[in-house]
């Protein structure tokens, strides 16, 4: 019995050295871990060298970015206008073609006139009588037409005495008429000449004329 007691306390050392070796093992294996870590840590590429955060980047810089109601922008095209839906673009509806753009010309006023009442007068050769109205317009200052109203009655004798020496083949056709236009033209600029010192009337216009 008291070699069975002596013997017990002999078997209890191998124990300890298989739990001495475990904790040990763990322990190497734990350092082992964290120098592993450690090493990764320090031979990885930085961030911003990193090519998955590159990639990363790019993406992002891809995206379109987002309005003030947080919907994506539209994408710009190479001229960095806003890519369209290849309808007309966006909202917008096709301008079509460019028109001509307006000559750039110096402008100046035109003041018309017309004279009150009719010019009537018999024509040469003939039983028939004309009656006409008259209008005409000048760009010079206003000076002009307060002398053709100053000289009215001047004016109209010239005119009646012109139109009796026409025939009526001379009231027919477009082309008569603007000859018409033309004699009445210098007649009035030769009466404002004479009595004003000045013409300036540029165009006279036959406003009505009628045969009877």
């Amino acid at each position: 019995m008291a070699e069975a007691a002596a013997e017990e306390p002999k078997k209890k050392p191998p124990i300890v050295k298989i739990i001495l070796f475990v904790v040990g093992g763990l322990l190497l294996v734990g350092l082992g871990a964290g120098a592993g870590l450690f090493y990764v840590k320090m031979t990885a590429p930085p961030v911003e060298e990193n090519p998955l955060a590159i990639v990363i980047d790019k993406s992002a810089a891809a995206a379109p970015a987002a309005d003030a109601h947080g919907k994506p922008a539209a994408a710009a095209d190479a001229h960095g206008k806003p890519a369209g839906d290849g309808h007309g673009g966006g909202d917008k509806k096709d301008a079509g073609p460019p028109g001509k753009s307006v000559p750039s010309t110096e402008q100046f006023a035109t003041t018309y006139f017309e004279f009150p009442g009719n010019f009537t007068t018999n024509l040469r050769g003939s039983k028939r009588f004309v009656q006409l109205s008259l209008g005409l317009s000048t760009q010079y200052d206003k000076a002009v037409i307060e002398n053709a109203q100053k000289h009215e009655v001047a004016i109209r004798g010239e005119i009646l005495a012109m139109l009796a020496d026409q025939t009526e083949a001379d009231m027919v056709g477009i082309a008569n008429r603007k000859k018409l236009q033309e004699m009445f033209k210098d007649t009035i600029n030769k009466v404002l000449a004479e009595r004003a010192g000045f013409g300036g009337i540029e165009s006279v216009f036959i406003t009505a004329l009628v045969l009877q």
